[in-house]
């Protein structure tokens, strides 16, 4: 969607759960719903997504073009039954959490993690207004908290495109100067800036690692790669050279990062959230976005497509901001939760379409 130039804070709320069950797929009448991530705690399914009402404070419609005009909230949805049904649980993470300013604007996309306290380890992405030209400085963020959202957070972002634009340079990754960092309008001949996105991911050595969505040019995407570790009360992201794909010239975006293994082979699998944007101003018809999948033998690659055509899951169109719904797959098939986008048309845009399953071949 194109970036506006404006929020409006306090003309928006934020919708009470819905008291009804959601059968199948989540259309819910009071939100707008997209991305996801999903963790199971004792067998119970909890989805998170982004959401916004559908309306103003009074009552204006909030189309899908106006979304950055308003602040966005974490979404929290609870099945029992393997997503046959859905709970809504309502709100659990508004922005303004930091001290330091990194979420003063807005919260993104992150993850959720059972760590092996019992504890849930949230990761989600702050956004920074630095100035009207500049309203999409997107930062890494990690807090602690249970199922119903964190509580524990820290005084300032993990990693700071600004603050740390050296050190995130040297590891590989693009930035644009520090004026341009974040701006609306987009970095060097390319869409806005690309650090966000945490998932939090667990390997089988029991070392937590994080991915995110990056550039390593201003067209060419990558996925970042931390490795966590806890230092006092918080959690720090130790950052790894960036992870290339091998079809990196199809798309100029890698969103929503996920990854889970294949039990039967060992193999990582890696799901992308593809998107074409050249530049800010390009209409949004004429941008494509995808759901991609690839597999490698390590957790840092290298990578390659899963199916025999290419990356892109075929079959699951204007699906976007996937999640694997287990960590660990079997027997060829993986079960994916997403939300429809925009252009799905009908009643559907900004809802969840029914658990997919998907097969690797």
């Amino acid at each position: 969607m194109t970036m506006a130039t404006k929020i409006l804070p306090n003309l928006v709320n934020t919708p009470e759960p819905y008291p009804e069950k959601f059968v199948g797929e989540i259309v819910h009448p009071d939100l707008w719903l997209w991305d996801s991530w999903i963790v199971r705690v004792d067998g119970t399914l909890h989805l998170y997504c982004l959401g916004l009402a559908r309306v103003t404070s009074v009552g204006a419609p909030i189309t899908v073009f106006e979304f950055n005009d308003y602040p966005f909230h974490f979404r929290h949805f609870v099945s029992d039954d393997n997503g046959e049904t859905w709970q809504d649980h309502g709100a659990v993470l508004h922005p303004r959490n930091l001290s330091d300013g990194s979420d003063n604007g807005n919260v993104w996309s992150g993850s959720v993690h059972q760590l092996a306290s019992g504890e849930i380890l949230f990761g989600y992405t702050g956004i920074e207004h630095k100035s009207p030209t500049r309203r999409f400085v997107q930062t890494i963020n990690f807090a602690v908290g249970g199922v119903d959202g964190p509580t524990a957070f820290p005084s300032e972002s993990q990693s700071h495109p600004v603050r740390d634009r050296e050190t995130i340079i040297q590891a590989g990754y693009y930035l644009p100067e520090e004026g341009r960092i974040g701006h609306n309008d987009g970095e060097g001949d390319g869409p806005i800036l690309a650090w966000r996105d945490p998932f939090i991911y667990e390997a089988h050595d029991g070392v937590l690692h994080a991915f995110w969505s990056a550039k390593v040019e201003p067209r060419i995407p990558a996925v970042a790669h931390a490795i966590l570790e806890k230092e006092g009360n918080q959690w720090v992201a130790k950052l790894q050279a960036p992870i290339r794909l091998p079809d990196e010239n199809e798309y100029t975006q890698a969103e929503v990062p996920k990854l889970c293994v294949d039990k039967d082979t060992g193999d990582y699998l890696l799901m992308i959230s593809s998107c074409n944007r050249l530049h800010e101003q390009q209409p949004d018809g004429e941008i494509t976005k995808g759901l991609r999948l690839y597999r490698s033998k390590t957790i840092t690659g290298p990578w390659k497509s899963v199916f025999g055509h290419g990356s892109l899951i075929h079959g699951l169109d204007h699906l976007f901001g996937a999640s694997f719904v287990d960590r660990e797959i079997s027997e060829k098939t993986a079960k994916l939760i997403a939300p429809y986008t925009g252009k799905i048309g009908g009643d559907r845009p900004m809802t969840f379409a029914p658990i997919q399953t998907i097969h690797l071949g």
